[in-house]
């Protein structure tokens, strides 16, 4: 029987933290252990009380764990654990990291080079929802993937804008990795499903308890480079989310909004505790690209003249050549998808070429 099988049946013992989970691995080297553990060595290890070692030996059973693989096979579900090396570095490192991870859809998400984290009000005013899929395809364009939590509002709109650009979105669920909430965000799930990746620490079927959102933003702040507040009130999740990433030492970023409502007061006050003020998605970019002031551009002759540095130089050498589609560019160029698509955004803002569903337009 695979060794998966017992990280499945950890993550489904009912009763027993996250936190103390951790150090029952830790303690006894691995899930399968902590399985076959006795209750006098789990007495020993004084890591849970007795009513707690209890509820564990009367649920050492793999029944549930069995029936879950099963239906994780049949849907494509995927347990990814702390040993596993899948599991994100980035979450290793945070306080409490979950021990285990349920995840749908595009795994290889979880290896990008840049994550950015975008959270804000379920209940947003228009403009902010406008501005959430402006970033979250601009992002995504750049080659940023977009983590968000998929809840109604902001969330939804990064997640939507993420999947209009060239990049991909992770959604991290405050239920069960199957289950959808809201379920207004049906078709959202489902696109996300294909062409993203959807993340939860929660067991299959977990319903969405107020307590599990908390949880969630930790993991969307863990594993995001930075991360985005969009609209946030003086009372949300967003700011549970701003101080899960602060105190990981992410860099923290928030869109100034109007004073007068009520959903700005949380992002304005983030301003004034020391977030970054952005108003375009460069803003955010070049806090990930180097960029050397020193260098000399580069002058290349075309109708106009570009003040180019030698990357980008390459590049539009190449494009003059036809190459004139991202795709193209990556296997010639051997550049990582982020850093190829931070360098066509710096030629875009130099009036060089256009970008437009990964074709390339010189001007």
């Amino acid at each position: 029987m695979e060794n998966n099988i017992y990280w499945i049946w950890l993550a489904s013992v009912r009763g027993i933290q996250n936190n103390r989970k951790h150090l029952l691995v830790d303690a006894f080297g691995g899930a399968e252990e902590v399985y076959t553990a006795t209750k006098k060595a789990l007495v020993q290890s004084r890591i849970l009380k007795d009513q707690a070692i209890d509820k564990l030996i009367k649920q050492q059973d793999l029944s549930v764990a069995q029936k879950a693989k099963r239906f994780m096979e049949k849907e494509n579900i995927t347990c990814i654990h702390l040993h596993d090396a899948l599991y994100p570095q980035k979450l290793v490192d945070i306080y409490d990291p979950p021990v285990t991870l349920f995840a749908k859809g595009d795994l290889s998400l979880l290896k990008r080079d840049l994550l950015i984290g975008m959270v804000g009000s379920r209940k947003a005013s228009p403009g902010s929802l406008q501005m959430a899929k402006k970033f979250g395809e601009a992002l995504s364009n750049m080659g940023m993937t977009v983590v968000s939590g998929m809840a109604e509002g902001i969330d939804a709109q990064s997640h939507r804008g993420a999947l209009a650009g060239v990049g991909s979105t992770i959604a991290v669920l405050g239920t069960g990795v199957n289950r959808c909430y809201p379920r207004k965000n049906a078709n959202l799930y489902h696109e996300i499903e294909d062409k993203g990746l959807l993340l939860s620490e929660f067991f299959m079927d977990e319903k969405p308890l107020a307590y599990h959102f908390p949880l969630r933003n930790r993991i969307i702040s863990g594993l995001s480079d930075g991360l985005l507040v969009v609209e946030a009130a003086g009372k949300s999740g967003a700011l549970i989310t701003a101080k899960h990433a602060m105190e990981q030492g992410k860099n923290v970023y928030a869109i100034p909004q109007d004073i007068h409502l009520d959903q700005s007061v949380g992002s304005n006050a983030l301003l004034q505790d020391g977030a970054k003020l952005v108003t375009k998605p460069e803003d955010i970019l070049e806090d990930f690209v180097t960029y050397t002031q020193q260098e000399k551009p580069v002058q290349v002759p075309h109708q106009k003249e570009f003040d180019l540095t030698a990357e980008e130089n390459e590049l539009y050498q190449w494009m003059k050549k036809g190459h004139l589609t991202i795709d193209d560019l990556v296997q010639i160029s051997g550049q990582p998808m982020a850093t190829l698509n931070a360098a066509l955004m710096m030629m875009e803002l130099k009036d060089c070429i256009k970008v437009a569903y990964g074709q390339i337009t010189l001007l």
